[in-house]
């Protein structure tokens, strides 16, 4: 019951005993005093006159443990301040200077940054998306998952080569599903992910290789590269191939996603495994429909007429 708080199983088990088996001694229960008391201070049980042990309520504990995790939480986080001064204080003098960024080296390394960094996510990452990639599409999508499942959201602008990638548009879509907020955009000027309010990694790309990134901690440049972020997802085309966002009748969600991207008909025809003149056709009926002259007017007709 008390797994997933960090309550070792022999204490969940003894809880469960007394919820199952009714009040006992500590005879009966034949665990350590230690043990019961440890329960005791979670909140999950009453020491009666006897030498008797009682379950709380099961819905009551549950709180309990929760209350009692997230005071732990707090007194961790207060701890991190002196700790950050030591860690600073025993670099060198160059990374003291600067140190609200830190550059890391490596694949591996890299890769476990981003790996610890989700596990921490609390409310929200925010990613500006584009190629090169250090580590398969099927891995990021467990770790996005991960994230989720303790309720944090995502937030992804997608560049139009990313976008243009075989297969990619059948991965965004089964994470737009998923929960992923989507939005694509015809260049962006770099990658980014930013980590709740705390962090932010910014690959350097060499050629078509990421072999190093900035960690930036709480300072002027993380707060400009939050910004930059909002400036690109205002700026996006909401995601809608799949049919993930309502569009008008008789209008390609498909179509008209990848069409607002800034995909030419040929990626497009790759995309949707059609050939590259029936795109075309159909891009001239949206148009006709929308009383457009160009493609981009098209999209803007799309956008105002809330296809997407």
């Amino acid at each position: 019951m008390f797994g997933h708080l960090g309550v070792s199983p022999e204490l969940t088990a003894v809880y469960e005993l007394l919820v199952t088996g009714g009040s006992r001694t500590t005879d009966e229960i034949g665990v350590s005093g230690a043990q019961l008391q440890r329960l005791r201070e979670l909140g999950v049980v009453r020491h009666l006159p006897g030498d008797v042990w009682q379950a709380v309520a099961p819905d009551l504990a549950v709180e309990a443990v929760i209350a009692a995790r997230e005071e732990e939480h707090r007194r961790a986080r207060a701890d991190v301040g002196p700790l950050m001064e030591l860690y600073l204080r025993n670099r060198d003098e160059e990374l003291a200077d600067n140190a609200f960024v830190e550059v890391v080296s490596g694949r591996d390394a890299v890769l476990d940054l981003w790996r610890t960094l989700l596990r921490g996510a609390r409310e929200e990452v925010r990613v500006l998306d584009q190629p090169p990639y250090l580590s398969p599409q099927e891995e990021h999508a467990v770790l996005e998952d991960s994230t989720r499942q303790r309720d944090v959201r995502w937030r992804v602008v997608y560049d139009r080569s990313a976008v243009d990638l075989p297969g990619r548009v059948t991965e965004i879509i089964e994470l737009v599903a998923a929960g992923e907020r989507a939005r694509v955009t015809p260049t962006l000027p770099f990658k980014l992910a930013v980590v709740d309010t705390h962090a932010a990694v910014l690959p350097v790309v060499n050629g078509d290789v990421i072999d190093k990134v900035l960690l930036v901690r709480p300072s002027p440049l993380l707060d400009v590269l939050r910004s930059t972020f909002e400036l690109y997802w205002d700026k996006g085309i909401p995601f809608s191939p799949g049919g993930i966002y309502a569009a008008e009748s008789g209008v390609d969600p498909n179509l008209l996603g990848l069409l607002a991207a800034g995909l030419t008909d040929e990626s497009i025809a790759r995309q949707l495994g059609l050939a590259p003149r029936t795109v075309q056709r159909r891009v001239r009926q949206l148009m006709d429909r929308c009383g457009a002259q160009t493609r981009f007017q098209a999209g803007v007709q799309a956008m105002r007429r809330g296809w997407l």
